[in-house]
């Protein structure tokens, strides 16, 4: 009995063969320098986990922190939460820089994040949520990340406008934004004795 191999199997044939038929380049003269064979295969596989985090935050950020945003700040259907992709962009830069040199990585983060009213309000900030980067992974620190909506001039104005062409308010997160990381164990390094 003969099988046909799957779409599975066949793709992994494809990428790891069993034996190399020719080799692509037998000259010596065209080789690249191993050590610039080297560096390229670094930047891709840097490439490829770069993507993989901006997947994770993208899903924690948009469809976890918006929502849960929206609800608590009770903005009900009418009004919806527009985060810049400007903003979202710089906020995932600074959660990968200080995220790189823990043990987990950014995968071992937790976002705990605050939303504060307005710079002209003396209010204190609403606590939004905590939200693990990677669930299966345990936290070794937090990222408390505080946004706050664009300066209420420019948001009514635009919101007054919006109403008048008949369609939803925006409340538009600003693009200053606070970070901040707290360890959520010892460093060893240090010896006090």
């Amino acid at each position: 009995m003969i099988f046909k191999p799957s779409s599975v199997s066949k793709l992994f044939n494809e990428c790891y063969p069993m034996a190399i038929g020719e080799y692509q380049n037998n000259t010596f003269d065209d080789a690249l320098p191993t050590d610039l064979g080297i560096d390229k295969a670094f930047q891709h596989l840097e490439k490829e986990r770069l993507a993989v985090l901006l997947q994770i935050l993208t899903r924690t950020l948009k469809k976890q922190v918006l929502y849960r945003c929206s609800k608590v700040l009770e903005l009900g259907p009418l009004v919806f939460l527009d985060l810049p992709t400007s903003t979202l962009d710089n906020i995932f830069t600074q959660i990968i820089l200080l995220g790189e040199r823990e043990p987990y990585g950014v995968r071992g983060g937790t976002l705990v994040v605050m939303f504060s009213p307005p710079p002209t309000k003396t209010s204190s900030p609403i606590k939004i949520g905590r939200f693990p980067l990677d669930p299966t992974k345990v936290s070794t620190y937090e990222l408390h990340l505080t946004i706050q909506s664009t300066s209420p001039v420019k948001l009514q104005f635009a919101n007054l406008w919006r109403r008048l062409q008949g369609k939803q308010e925006k409340l538009v997160v600003d693009d200053k934004f606070s970070l901040v990381k707290k360890k959520l164990y010892r460093s060893s390094t240090s010896s006090g004795h």
